[in-house]
């Protein structure tokens, strides 16, 4: 019977080894015994090989997996490159899953065995204590998850179904589950019952490809004391499925270099939900920092808060070098009533150490349709002193009346090459913005105001594009006491105003080069194209070279100006179309129209004439050069030219661009051959 192995079909069978078995194990009869199932044949992924251990220094402690210990003998078998939790006994509904999968964890690490699987869907029964929870992960080690884990239902106040705590190198990986008990949970308050918990002291985790679901507090929590030092670095979240739990999906209190990626955060809070009820939420404890963050390719739907929110609001807190980049936010149902926005990013108002900076939110699908009146007022909410945020090539979509970028006080903010499909407010400055710059977006329905401001200053508004309006609309709009505001080179088409200032302070503002074309907006009566009003410390508004179009049917006013302004221009525009009137210098207004305002009206019967409005003193002024056709042929014929000096520049450009190919092409070649240094 040498090289036989005794064979047994359970662990149970195996610890009643016989005196005579064992004797034979001992004088070699057997080579060792073969186990074929842990509590009955064939429950384990395949039969495994024990052997005889040295009798000194003596077997150790029996670890239900490893090392079987039989009257003052040894089985062992040694795991290579990973180990199934199963040969310790953590299968199905066995009330101590959670004690053998620890061991084999422990197992793992002191014998330098990289994996630990677990393969078949286990139960776990959590202690109430927090830092003693359910699965200890260590360094070194990687739990493959390809079944479910669940717990039992508990009343604990806190628990981490997994915990990584001083861990280095280690994560969990495959494509299994995490469930929690959040729909039965007895605790109704309790809110910190994680799936995957990591704490101070860990470096180089990762957490993919799994799903963590019903957990009654985060689907994953980083975070640790509320201390200064000792936070999580390396963490790596990647195409992980985070779904129905009650506080937040993903929370980071504490760490940084993490990245969360890939993945899809869904339905947060929506049972037995608890405030905030975010996708990620991002949310120093005092005294702690969060410290680049990379938050890229996801997907948020339907969560009951934030889908995504930025949030330092204790003392002595810092989140900086956020970058929140191609993700898509998709919502059809109604969001709670303390949500403000599907993204939000704020500090305390005004405090030295409590900072949010440098958050980048760009390239991103943010898309809110459903039926009903929403909860929210806008698709990203920056304020409370926030500084340094990069707004840029996101696109908005929206059936409803919200507002796509609202701001209040916070300091150097850009929105750059958006795209909104529906605004009401496309920005809109709440007060005390300073520092932002509005360029090269396009606004496909506008309700309200492109950007609309109050008590801001050092606002830059250029070359966006609005095509068309639903409401009320305007290019800019400043209804209190805005300073340094720059509006240039803008166009719009359908749009009732281009600058409205109605209350407040408005000095040194300069609207120049913009294009408004109400050409189109048949049957609408159109507010002033430009209107300017304020109070007597108004001063330095300087308005030209505009081209407004105006349909013959609108009543607006071209450009307005009105009570006490000082050191007002108008100059260089051109009015081309139709008004009720066109330059109003109303009384007590100190605003001077220059000469050059050229008016070209469609039932203009004095060919060549600028024109200018009866309040204004002085004499008109020939247009330059003869002109014999009436302005009602010519108003065609300059729309045709300018398009056609359009198309021309357009054509330069792309023989611009292939010459400048061509002569690239060209020096690569002769670089190659030696002709060109």
């Amino acid at each position: 019977m040498a090289n036989q192995f005794l064979v047994k079909e359970t662990l149970a069978a195996m610890q009643g080894i016989s005196a005579i078995e064992i004797t034979a194990l001992q004088n070699g009869t057997y080579e060792g015994v073969e186990l074929l199932g842990y509590y009955e044949k064939g429950d384990t992924p395949a039969p495994i090989k024990y052997y005889l251990a040295a009798a000194t220094p003596g077997p150790g402690a029996d670890d239900g997996g490893s090392l079987i210990v039989v009257s003052g003998i040894g089985l062992i078998h040694e795991f290579c490159d990973r180990v199934d939790v199963s040969y310790f006994g953590a299968i199905g509904g066995v009330v101590d899953c959670l004690e053998r999968i620890n061991r084999a964890i422990v197992y793992a690490q002191n014998n330098n065995v990289k994996i630990v699987e677990v393969s078949q869907d286990v139960l776990l029964s959590l202690p109430a204590s927090y830092y003693g929870p359910g699965i200890l992960m260590k360094s070194h080690v990687y739990l493959e998850l390809n079944a479910t884990i669940a717990i039992r239902t508990n009343n604990n106040d806190r628990y981490a179904i997994i915990l990584f705590s001083e861990v280095v190198d280690s994560g969990v990986f495959g494509r299994g589950r995490i469930t929690g008990d959040n729909a039965t949970h007895i605790e109704t308050s309790s809110e910190w019952g994680h799936g995957i918990n990591i704490v101070d002291g860990c470096s180089d985790i990762s957490i993919q490809d799994i799903t963590i679901e019903n957990c009654c507090g985060d689907g994953i929590c980083i975070g640790g004391a509320e201390t200064a030092d000792g936070g999580s670095i390396n963490i790596s979240v990647e195409h992980v499925i985070v779904d129905n739990n009650g506080r937040q999906g993903i929370t980071v209190t504490k760490g940084s270099n993490i990245s969360i990626s890939k993945s899809r955060i869904s339905n947060t809070g929506v049972i037995k939900g608890k405030f905030p009820m975010d996708g990620i939420d991002i949310e120093p404890n005092k005294n702690n920092s969060v410290l680049n963050v990379n938050i890229y390719d996801n997907t948020f739907l339907n969560n009951v808060g934030h889908d995504f929110e930025s949030n330092c609001m204790r003392t002595n807190t810092m989140i900086e070098n956020v970058n929140f980049y191609n993700n898509t936010i998709q919502v059809t149902k109604q969001k709670s009533a303390t949500v403000s926005a599907l993204i939000k990013v704020n500090a305390e108002r005004l405090k030295d150490d409590m900072i949010t900076k440098n958050i980048s939110i760009k390239n991103n699908q943010l898309v809110y349709e459903f039926d009903g009146v929403p909860q929210i007022t806008a698709f990203i909410y920056c304020y409370g002193s926030a500084k340094v945020i990069d707004i840029s090539s996101n696109t908005f979509k929206t059936n409803l009346d919200i507002t796509s970028i609202k701001l209040d006080t916070v300091f150097d903010v850009v929105v750059g090459s958006n795209f909104s499909w529906r605004s009401f407010h496309f920005v809109l400055c709440q007060t005390e913005v300073q520092g932002l710059t509005v360029h090269a977006n396009t606004v496909d329905t506008l309700m309200h105001a492109m950007v609309s401001a109050g008590n801001s200053s050092k606002i830059k508004v250029y070359s966006n594009t609005i095509n068309k309006q639903i409401g009320t609309s305007v290019m800019a709009y400043n209804y209190s006491n805005c300073s340094d505001l720059f509006i240039y080179n803008n166009n719009s088409t359908n749009l009732s105003m281009g600058f409205f200032s109605n209350s407040g302070m408005l000095s040194n503002c300069i609207i120049k080069g913009n294009v408004i074309n109400n050409f189109n907006t048949s049957g609408k009566t159109n507010g002033p194209c430009i209107y300017v009003t304020g109070v007597s410390a108004s001063a330095n508004i300087v308005v030209e070279d505009n081209t407004i179009l105006q349909t013959a049917n609108a009543l607006s006013i071209g450009i307005r100006a009105s009570l006490s302004l000082s050191e007002t221009y108008i100059k260089n525009n051109m009015l081309i179309g139709q008004f009720a009137q066109r330059v109003s210098n109303e009384v007590g207004a100190a605003v001077k129209v220059l000469d050059q305002n050229i008016i070209l009206e469609a039932n203009n019967t004095v060919p060549g004439l600028v024109k200018k409005s009866a309040a204004v003193g002085g004499s008109a002024s020939p247009l330059p050069n003869a002109v014999t056709d009436s302005v009602a042929d010519t108003l065609p014929k300059i729309v045709t030219d300018l398009n056609t000096l359009i198309g021309k520049y357009n054509e330069l450009r792309i023989l611009t661009s292939e010459v400048r190919g061509s002569l690239n092409a060209k020096l690569v070649a002769d670089r190659a051959s030696g002709q060109q240094a």
